[in-house]
């Protein structure tokens, strides 16, 4: 399932030459947090691997899966009524021999919500 437009919407891209940093906006009205949790909307945690995966892939500019997750940290419960726009920050883009190695910390300014390193093909 694709996330973008339906649970969260990208709102800003920026580079630099130590990190990519995606903005991006959650959509409080999606399905997804209708039923985690009716009233009190929680992020799943699969949500948030699963929009790093997306971010990743415009990112390099190509189509990817997740074939290792390193370090997946959640460190604090991400909300739409809490925070309804949160920054991926990706550090560390590698690519080698098709597989694409990167870090990426889920965070509102310095409350960090999670972070992940993963490897995809």
């Amino acid at each position: 399932m694709i996330l973008k437009n339906q649970l969260y919407r990208i709102e800003q891209l920026q580079t630099t030459d130590e990190a990519t940093n995606f903005t991006v906006s959650l959509i409080g009205s999606c399905f997804i947090y209708k039923a985690h949790f009716p009233g009190n909307p929680i992020t799943p945690g699969v949500c948030i691997v699963q929009t790093a995966r997306e971010l990743l892939q415009e990112l390099v500019g190509r189509g990817l899966e997740i074939t290792e997750a390193r370090d997946v940290k959640f460190l604090n419960i991400l909300s739409p009524t809490d925070r309804s726009r949160v920054t991926f920050t990706f550090t560390d883009v590698a690519e080698a021999d098709g597989h694409v190695k990167a870090k990426v910390s889920v965070h509102d300014d310095d409350f960090v919500f999670c972070t992940i390193a993963f490897t995809c093909a």
